[in-house]
């Protein structure tokens, strides 16, 4: 009994951190989009206050929203105490009513959507045929080129961003493209190099677990054309909606990608915003929070939709290509001129998300030697490295470790874990980052935070990790057999013991790389810290390039890239000797 409650109760702890990091702020979220703050006056006169109302002395100040105009400036109000009636906090739509009476809704939802359907159309372009030339073909540096593609989704947003702002734009000038037109272009051009890999991969493994009997058998009963519409395409089917749905989640949620290219106009672009921009708007430059959250929430449960839309596409797959048992296709060999085609088709990906960000932003003057003495000689910058790194370790410590816990209850526990782990792993994938940081500050605002700690940031990047780590973890658990466990269970071993000589062997490289991909993401993040950690090494960066491209933001962009690349080789690294392993265990 008691082993059991020791279960329960690091159970009960895991989930309370994940509910301090996830569900608290969203519930704030929401929370704070359905209340409103209003001061009566003297003479029956109720105004809409935004903000907090302060009570100075003899004097009520607050800032108020003109009225009949939702896309109006706040204005600030200062009235003796003895004309405010009464300040009442009580339930209300009025926010929503904001968003949806604003001028600015309908060409925010049309720029989002088609900066969002671009890139991700584009991605499915450009991925699809490197996923067939990884799963159907056989050719040298095959591996290499699997490993190649990791690269673009290592890249920060706002990297490729500061790359492709000009010649991509210069070059879609060139074809014709004007206005607000140029910049969505180059933002999903943008965006689509980066994510390109996600079809590449999805499909990629859908097309390579299509059971190789049933092509042999569709292709006998109607020939190739015949097994191509009967079993690959509807086999395949689900990954490419899946895909899309994923890339285009992304896209619409990101915050960098559409205001830097704001700021670093091609020639002939007119700025426009998307929704993402529009939260950051309210918060941070008109102070408007209830409009903020009421504009951060309907676009959360409209990513959330599409997130569930997105697995219900991968469930829908066929079993066989779930479950990897059935025998695959053999993969065509190219050899000769014919090698040269996999990397033809990879090239456009390798060249928008990898070359032409690096060369682009080298080319502003970056030196390898000068890295160590431009961080030195930007004041400051070496304190909000170090916060910076030490933010990435906590928070990749934290939700590993909670994600860990979460994982076992998952795959061990009863139904109701299952429930609880899909909730706090879906939420933040649904919420925006920018909105997410709104969140947080939101849910622990009464908090005071003393100078240098890190505690509100934490709670940031765990609750952006998490989804990474708990997926990781689940994969890397389900590896451990119970039935190993039950021997050392009857022996009386307790569940420390059982995790560290039983399934915490077989579990140990994944539950490695769980932390180290949340390193990865927690490093690159940007758009939920820019109001919570302005300061830290990733900010700085986007706010000099915001001053032009120079040497010095060179040198910064390329050692933080450099810092990026540590946790990722240590997954590169643990996979390959992983590869080892079980090749030897074969043998």
């Amino acid at each position: 009994m008691s082993r059991a409650r020791s279960i329960s109760w690091v159970r009960l702890l895991a989930f309370a951190v994940a509910a301090i990091a996830v569900l608290v702020p969203v519930g704030r979220l929401v929370h704070a989009s359905l209340r409103v703050t209003e001061v009566t006056l003297q003479g029956g006169v109720v105004v809409r206050a935004s903000g907090a109302v302060v009570t100075d002395g003899d004097t009520v100040r607050f800032q108020a929203a003109p009225r009949d105009d939702p896309d109006g400036e706040l204005v600030s109000v200062s009235r003796p105490r003895a004309e405010v009636v009464s300040v009442e906090d009580r339930w209300s739509l009025a926010h929503y009513a904001d968003v949806l009476g604003s001028a600015r809704t309908p060409s925010l939802l049309v720029h989002s959507l088609e900066l969002a359907g671009g890139a991700a159309l584009l991605a499915l372009l450009l991925g699809i045929p490197v996923g067939w030339a990884l799963a159907r073909t056989e050719f040298a540096g095959r591996r290499l080129l699997g490993v190649l593609l990791a690269a673009p989704l290592l890249l920060p947003p706002f990297f490729a961003a500061m790359g492709v702002s000009t010649s991509v734009g210069a070059a879609l000038a060139a074809l014709g493209l004007t206005g607000g037109t140029l910049q969505l272009a180059s933002g999903a051009v943008c965006l689509a190099g980066l994510l390109a890999p996600v079809p590449a991969l999805l499909v990629g493994r859908a097309l390579a677990a299509v059971p190789a009997g049933l092509v042999e058998a569709a292709t006998l009963a109607g020939g190739a054309r015949a097994a191509r519409r009967a079993v690959v395409v509807p086999a395949v089917r689900p990954a490419v909606v899946a895909s899309f749905v994923l890339v285009f989640v992304v896209a619409l949620t990101d915050f960098a990608v559409p205001d830097l290219l704001g700021v670093f106009l091609p020639k002939g672009a007119v700025p426009v915003h998307v929704f993402a921009t529009e939260i950051f708007l309210q918060w941070s430059k008109l102070g408007n929070v209830g409009r903020a959250v009421a504009t951060g929430v309907p676009f959360a449960a409209a990513v959330l939709v599409l997130v569930a839309l997105a697995v219900v596409a991968l469930r829908r797959s066929p079993a066989g290509l779930r479950s990897g048992a059935a025998r695959p296709r053999p993969r065509r060999p190219m050899r000769g001129a014919a090698a040269l085609v996999p990397w033809a088709v990879a090239t456009p990906v390798l060249a928008l998300g990898v070359l032409l960000p690096l060369g682009a932003v080298a080319s502003w003057g970056f030196h390898p030697l000068r890295v160590a003495a431009t961080v030195r000689a930007t004041v400051g910058l070496v304190d909000d490295t170090t916060r910076w790194l030490r933010l990435g370790l906590s928070a990749a410590l934290v939700s590993t470790a909670v994600a860990v816990v979460l994982a076992r209850a998952t795959l061990r526990g009863p139904r109701v874990w299952r429930a609880a782990t899909a909730a706090t792993g879906a939420l933040p994938l649904a919420v925006p980052g920018m909105a997410f940081g709104v969140a947080v500050l939101l849910a622990y605002l009464a908090f005071p935070v003393a100078p240098g700690t890190l505690w509100k940031g934490v709670i940031v990047l765990v609750g952006r990790t998490l989804p990474y780590t708990l997926a990781a973890c689940v994969l890397a658990l389900r590896e451990a057999d119970p039935r190993l466990e039950e021997p050392a269970r009857l022996l009386g071993a307790r569940p420390a013991t059982v995790a560290a000589r039983v399934w915490g062997p077989m579990a140990w490289r994944g539950v490695v790389s769980a932390f180290l991909l949340a390193l990865v993401v927690a490093w690159r993040e940007l758009d939920a810290l820019v109001l919570v950690e302005p300061g830290i090494l990733p900010i700085r960066i986007y706010d000099k390039v915001h001053f032009g491209r120079t040497a010095d933001v060179a040198n910064l962009s390329m050692g933080y890239l450099g810092l990026l690349l540590l946790p990722a080789v240590g997954i590169a690294l643990l996979h390959r000797r992983r590869g080892r392993a079980d090749g030897a265990g074969a043998a």
